[in-house]
């Protein structure tokens, strides 16, 4: 009886990890959410990766504004490169102010890039609905690697690099192509 019991025991160990590791970054996008109602962004920062976060978002809004190409002609125009060292001057700044842990929060809340922080009371005036939250849809692109989307396929997607074997940080967003 104990040796038909083993099998069964163990299949279900290992399907209880698989459906764990399947479910983390759910659960990580769930104590996000929570961590923006809750106002909390040191709570938030916990699950970002600030330095590879404004890295991804400096090269999205390059892109977007076209200094890509820039950058190959920069080697051999001396002119293009100093537009570019100029873009990144201008564009440093307003990064680093998007990617603060408020700035995080208001990019979460909003499932959209904002560079102004929010406002530390709720902007709900007296007897106005509440504001509707955001639904997510996530995705796995590798083991490694998943996109949080919104589901009206609105805004930016995020991307969540994962951190241990149950544990996920946000890392990069990406810009549609609107």
């Amino acid at each position: 009886m104990k040796k038909k019991a083993l099998p069964i025991v163990a299949a279900a160990v290992v399907a209880a990890l698989a459906l764990a590791t399947w479910a983390s970054p759910h659960w990580q996008l769930y104590q996000m959410r929570a961590a923006v109602e809750a106002r909390d962004a040191q709570a938030l920062s916990r699950y970002v990766d600030f330095p590879k976060l404004r890295e991804s978002v400096k090269v999205q809004v390059m892109r977007r504004l076209g200094a890509a190409g820039a950058l190959a002609e920069s080697r051999s125009n001396p002119f293009a490169d100093f537009g570019r060292r100029m873009a990144l001057a201008v564009i440093d700044p307003v990064v680093d102010a998007a990617v603060s842990p408020e700035g995080v929060a208001a990019m979460l809340e909003a499932g959209d890039i904002r560079v102004q922080s929010r406002p530390e009371a709720p902007s709900q005036q007296a007897g106005e609905a509440p504001r509707e939250k955001l639904n997510y849809d996530v995705s796995y692109r590798s083991w490694n690697q998943v996109l949080v989307e919104r589901a009206d396929g609105g805004g930016v997607a995020f991307v969540l690099d994962r951190h241990g074997l149950w544990s996920w940080k946000l890392a990069g967003v990406e810009l549609r192509e609107d």
